[in-house]
């Protein structure tokens, strides 16, 4: 008869075992390490939120209708649940879902819409430095988007 000595035979399946565990794992690798913090992802939310409340009151202006009447608001609870590393303009950047309770501060109290969903673009700067939330504005020539781009202001931004 013959015998495999036992620690081969061990170490075949340990790492048969390892092997198994690692693939199971769902595992995402950043380009450059550079992700964006959740404090960053808040802010990107809030920045597209006021650049609509921009357009919201442009459009009320425009109708004489009152602009105070849009109440102040928090955003918090940020859940991201998808991070995909994409290309803006041959900078790295961030396709991120998501997210967020939105607290309304009303006259008379505050208000909490809870799990708004978030679909953002954040674009790294060269340096590495500061963010951008990136918005998709048009498609232009050979079916490339256009995007806009606006700062993320770090804090200690002067």
């Amino acid at each position: 008869m013959f015998f495999l000595p036992v620690k081969p035979i061990l170490k075949i399946i340990i790492s048969m075992v390892l092997v198994g565990l690692l693939s199971a794992c769902n595992i995402q690798l950043s380009l450059g390490g550079f992700q964006p913090s959740r404090l960053i992802v808040q802010q990107a939310i809030a920045m597209q939120l006021n650049l609509t409340k921009a357009e919201l009151e442009e459009h009320l202006k425009q109708h004489q209708i009152d602009r105070k009447k849009i109440p102040n608001y928090d955003i918090n609870r940020v859940v991201v649940l998808q991070e995909e590393p994409v290309v803006i303009q041959d900078l790295i950047a961030y396709h991120i879902r998501g997210t967020y309770n939105l607290t309304f501060k009303l006259p008379d109290g505050r208000i909490t819409d809870r799990g708004n969903p978030f679909d953002i673009y954040l674009q790294l700067q060269k340096e590495a430095k500061s963010w951008r939330l990136a918005i998709q504005k048009s498609s232009g020539k050979n079916d490339r988007p256009i995007w806009g781009t606006y700062l993320i202001k770090p804090k200690g931004y002067v």
